[in-house]
């Protein structure tokens, strides 16, 4: 107890330093603030995906590979759509596709070799034993006939059905690789505008393809920025008004919460970090809580002022400080060891780093509650209102605190049967929470890109590609007759997949090459040592030999085998990649052949999995370091674990929401629990520390659970309330994986705050109730 109230005593030594020149401490402050925030100019956007999946994951590196040979990765997907009942094969609208394929080819940072369409296609067929290459679009202006012409030399290549149009023919597509599929804001931008104007008289036009997803995401991500994190401080000040009663009264708190978010974001900007998609929610998130420090001292403050008329502004918070400097510094170190809890256990770099982040603003916002905020205070002598529900009186928030802690104090048992009762309520709906994740989903429902998305899968049956990668000992080594036999089974192999509507390979090149040239059944491959090279060279001699660099390079030592699954949803093509892991593995054994398995489907896969097998890590990883930042707090394990027990009920509450609204947990939702667990953990500390002082100072019983503790209890509530509402703004988002995120940390605080305020006084009361048994006996 000596040692403890000598801490106490410390607070106004060293506050008595800073309060004795408050200008000066205020100007470092603000001269802090401002270095860190220059870093803003220097912060890089990255909204993608490919951010969470580590740069040597085997399907990473194959995707990496497959875009250095083939060129035809992610790209922008321009998606022409006839009307309903129509064909696309008539002469303007094949006019209009030419123009769109000439027109992206002139857009700066489009790989112009690599753009693929109707447009630079040829049809293979034969003619007495000669091979004959023609262009699918004959060259000069379109008529009725030539418009024919193409339909039929596009239904003479059924390679091509499905990916360039659909089989329907009502749907012409242009693809468009970019040279950076992450960053192609402009790129999309450029297209969409060159596709309206030169199709949209004859077209439905549809642009999507990862690319597009990418440059939309980063779009919503500057947009939200700008909208939600404005909403948010506004919303925080108004809290803080109702709370504090005083317009005056905010201009310390929105210094400390806009310095701190500053701090934090800036420093990504001075170290070279990145601002992912769920780095849109950290000022927020820092926001939210740096308002519950201020609020806390900001309450003893003005109850000093209150209660002492005389007091002076120094005296105050000197008084204020002494009484809430150790829960906030006890609050702050439990918070900052939950997120760099997340930071360590997180494979992902995007979560990593907010983990990290997170901890910098937590930090920032500690330190200058403790001296920018009394400065602050200080110099304006902040006088407490004394109106109707000012801090200085009671209100209807003191009297529905006072009677819960009574009722959980005086029927302890109830109390903790209901709070066991309604986590087992919510842990029941946690357990269908699921990992999941679908590309479409990160828009809402009548987002262009989502709609473009739909519309074109629908009339394709789906462009979500699941690749191999086949690599020969040696270039030219796929031209033997036995290596094409086997690619053509292995593609056999990947059209019967799961969710395959087809797949796609050289091998069918060479066959209907072999078949319009010596009469072979469709689908048949030549057995003669040279033939396919022969063919090949046949081909070369009547068309550019680039036409086939999607499918094998120029060394005829890699291919691409490609196919087309209906759906990128994780909990569906999950066994499609596992299906053709497994015949990779066996194929290659059998062949002799590498292959590596790519697309994007694959990649969403290995990072999904990924999140999956370090999730529950993560989180424990937080759990622990909170436990034990809270027993050392507390130099009791008993009192850590105390300050715990609430906490796993927003915890609970957080997964339980994704199980009762299918929210799936992928990668902006998986950080949600681990977060709930910092912040949750502030209500607990708060409560016990000032019920440990109210019994050194001699209070018993319920006693210990009145007078100062209503007070904290009070700033605990409109603290959970402005995190809970600040964090809500988040769901303005006009991304769906932002939206979950606000609610379910929202939630995940509400939850710690409903736990704390029963569980916190039925513990002590059950303890006290031990203790004197064991006395009696």
């Amino acid at each position: 107890m000596t040692s403890q109230t000598t801490t106490y005593q410390l607070a106004p030594r060293s506050a008595h330093l800073l309060l004795e020149w408050p200008r000066l401490t205020l100007l470092v402050a603000v001269l802090t603030v401002i270095v860190a925030a220059a870093g803003l100019a220097g912060v890089s956007k990255d909204p993608s995906v490919d951010a969470f999946v580590p740069g040597d994951h085997p399907a990473a590196l194959a995707r990496d590979r497959a875009r250095e040979y083939f060129g035809l990765e992610d790209p922008i997907v321009v998606g022409l759509a006839a009307p309903a009942g129509e064909h696309a094969f008539t002469p303007a609208r094949l006019e209009a596709l030419r123009r769109i394929d000439e027109g992206v080819r002139r857009i700066e940072g489009v790989r112009k070799p690599d753009v693929v369409s109707l447009a630079t296609e040829r049809a293979i067929s034969g003619d007495d034993g000669d091979l004959l290459v023609d262009p699918i679009l004959e060259d000069g202006p379109l008529s009725p006939a030539t418009a024919e012409l193409a339909r039929e030399r596009f239904r003479s290549m059924p390679m091509l059905s499905g990916l360039l149009a659909s089989a329907g023919e009502d749907l012409l597509t242009v693809l468009v690789p970019v040279e950076d599929p992450n960053h192609a804001q402009e790129e999309v931008r450029a297209v969409i505008e060159l596709a309206e104007q030169e199709a949209g008289a004859v077209f439905d036009v549809h642009v999507a393809g990862v690319a597009a997803m990418n440059a939309r995401l980063a779009s919503m991500v500057d947009t939200d920025t700008r909208i939600f994190v404005p909403a948010a401080v506004v919303t925080v000040l108004l809290i803080l008004l109702l709370a504090l009663r005083r317009p005056v009264a905010l201009l310390g708190p929105l210094f400390v919460i806009a310095g701190a978010a500053a701090v934090a974001i800036g420093l990504m900007g001075w170290v070279g970090a990145r601002y992912y998609l769920i780095t849109t929610a950290l000022p927020v998130v820092i926001m939210a809580i740096a308002v519950a420090d201020c609020l806390h001292l900001g309450t003893y403050y003005l109850r000093a002022r209150a209660e002492d008329v005389a007091c002076s502004a120094e005296d105050a918070v000197r008084a204020a400080i002494a009484r809430a400097w150790l829960p906030i510094t006890l609050t702050s170190v439990t918070t900052i060891a939950a997120f760099l809890g997340l930071s360590s256990g997180a494979a992902m770099r995007p979560i990593s780093e907010f983990g990290l982040f997170a901890a910098v603003g937590v930090a920032a916002a500690w330190v200058l509650s403790l001296t920018a905020l009394p400065a602050i205070l200080v110099l304006t002598d902040l006088r407490p209102s004394t109106g109707r529900g000012s801090v200085a009186r009671d209100g209807t928030i003191d009297a529905a605190v006072r009677r819960v802690t009574a009722l959980a104090f005086r029927y302890p048992i109830r109390a903790l049967a209901g709070v066991l009762l309604l986590a087992n309520v919510l842990g029941g709906l946690a357990l269908q929470a699921e990992f999941d994740y679908e590309r479409q989903r990160y828009f809402t429902a009548g987002d262009p890109v989502r709609v473009a998305d739909r519309e074109i899968n629908a009339r394709l049956g789906g462009v979500n590609f699941l690749d191999v990668v086949v690599t020969a000992s040696e270039p030219g080594g796929l031209l033997e007759p036995q290596v094409m036999q086997a690619m053509a089974e292995l593609r056999a192999e990947m059209a019967a997949l799961p969710l395959a509507v087809k797949a796609t390979g050289i091998d069918e090149y060479i066959s209907l090459m072999h078949q319009v040239l010596t009469g072979a059944s469709p689908g048949s491959l030549p057995t003669g040592a040279r033939a396919p090279g022969q063919y090949l060279f046949l081909y070369e001699a009547s068309a550019p030999p680039e036409d086939f660099k999607q499918q094998i390079d120029y060394d005829q030592q890699h291919a691409l085998l490609r196919a087309q699954l209906s759906t990128d949803r994780y909990s569906q093509t999950v066994g499609s990649v596992d299906a053709l892991e497994a015949l990779v593995t066996d194929w290659s054994a059998r062949t002799g052949l590498a292959a590596a398995v790519s697309g994007r489907v694959a990649v969403n896969d290995g990072w999904m999995r990924e999140l999956a097998r370090t999730h529950v890590r993560g989180l424990l990883v937080a759990v622990a370091l909170v436990l034990l930042a809270s027993a050392v707090a507390f130099r009791s394990l008993r009192y850590g674990v105390f300050a715990m027990i609430p906490v796993l009920v927003g915890v609970v509450s957080v997964y339980a929401t994704m199980g009762a609204f299918g929210i799936d947990i992928a990668p902006a939702t998986s950080m949600t629990a681990a977060i709930a667990t910092g912040l949750g953990v502030d209500f607990g500390i708060h409560l016990l520390s000032l019920v440990r002082q109210r019994r050194r100072e001699g209070a018993h019983g319920l006693e210990a659970f009145s007078g100062s503790y209503t007070v904290v209890a009070r700033a605990c509530f409109f603290s959970a309330l402005a995190l809970g509402v600040a964090l809500a703004v988040i769901c303005v988002s006009s991304a769906p994986p932002l939206r979950w995120f606000g609610l379910l940390v929202s939630l995940g605080a509400f939850g710690s705050l409903l736990g704390a305020l029963v569980v916190v006084p039925a513990l002590w009361s059950v303890g006290t109730s031990l203790a004197r048994r064991e006395d009696h006996v």
